[in-house]
């Protein structure tokens, strides 16, 4: 008489199907938790991109759902974990950086948008902006002379202009200065404002933008910023504009120090960029000296980026 296979003995590997379902989560899974080894230029549009690789775990589930295959099941549980960790934090309060308590009574709303060098209407644009009720509205990609600015963001409010960069503030400013953190272009700006809680500095900047093989250029940039950013005395600070950066970026360790107001005080992922259907978050509020109490994400007609806006208290 012959023995018989024990069920369990015939499956001592995996059916090729199992192990390609199995393949799929665990490839999604190191993508996710081990970016950071991903060197180069790749690696840095693996970190701009990061939210969406949990996309990846669809077809996989799907394929583990259809083929009912328990290997295929756990690791795509795996992965979707991993992505969990990583992101649902923004979309739980209190989960996040948080805004902490009060450290005085000063308030500051800042904006940032990315007007468009191609907006046909920026001075419209600049109108619909100055319905968000800002104190002081940061502007990059100011091609042409934007002499409406004032007047349509307030006129009560001063504005001060750089290059391709300005800064509107409904508070008296002065000590505006040029920042040089793009090679051959005039982007950046730094200005106290003298708000009612206490004078802030704000530095408005336009990083270099991040194209392939130029990512070295893009970081030398930022980095300029986050060093005049430092380099700021022990009073309150705000970093404002449009990085070219995603908040996932690894170049973005440049603001060890600083807070971020939509990963402290927002929810979700608040993508900027493309205004149309925004898959990234390019434009951003940074803070030193502050808390964050709120940040949004307005859409504006004309510009392909979407405006932030964040409340700050100190």
């Amino acid at each position: 008489m012959s023995e018989r296979t024990h069920p369990r003995q015939r499956r001592k590997h995996l059916r090729p199907r199992d192990a390609v379902l199995v393949g799929a989560g665990a490839l999604v899974a190191l993508l996710l938790a081990g970016r950071l080894l991903v060197p180069g230029d790749l690696g840095v549009f693996l970190d701009s991109g990061l939210p969406w690789v949990g996309l990846l775990v669809l077809p996989a589930a799907l394929g583990a759902l259809l083929l009912r295959s328990r290997p295929g099941a756990a690791a795509v549980g795996v992965a979707a974990l991993v992505w969990a960790l990583l992101f649902v934090p923004a979309y739980v309060p209190g989960l996040g950086a948080g805004g902490g308590p009060d450290t005085g009574s000063g308030r500051l709303t800042v904006a940032t948008l990315n007007i468009g060098a191609d907006n046909p209407d920026p001075c419209g644009t600049l109108r619909k902006v100055s319905e968000w009720g800002a104190d002081v509205v940061a502007v990059v990609e100011a091609a042409g002379p934007l002499e409406c600015a004032a007047d349509e963001l307030g006129d009560e409010g001063a504005w001060v202009r750089q290059g391709t960069v300005g800064l509107w503030s409904r508070h008296p400013v002065d000590g505006t200065a040029p920042l040089e953190i793009a090679v051959g272009m005039s982007r950046g700006l730094r200005a106290t404002v003298h708000a009612p809680g206490g004078d802030v500095a704000v530095l408005v900047g336009h990083v270099a933008s991040l194209r392939p093989r130029a990512v070295g250029e893009r970081n030398d940039s930022l980095e300029a910023l986050a060093a005049d950013a430092e380099a700021e005395g022990g009073g309150p600070v705000v970093v404002a504009g449009d990085l070219n950066t995603a908040a996932t970026d690894r170049a973005m360790d440049a603001f060890d120090g600083f807070g971020e107001a939509q990963r402290a005080a927002g929810w979700g992922p608040g993508f900027t960029w493309p205004a149309s259907a925004p898959m990234v978050r390019l434009d951003h509020v940074f803070y030193r000296g502050m808390e964050a109490r709120s940040a949004e994400v307005h859409e504006v007609a004309g510009s392909d980026h979407r405006g932030v806006v964040a409340e700050l208290a100190y």
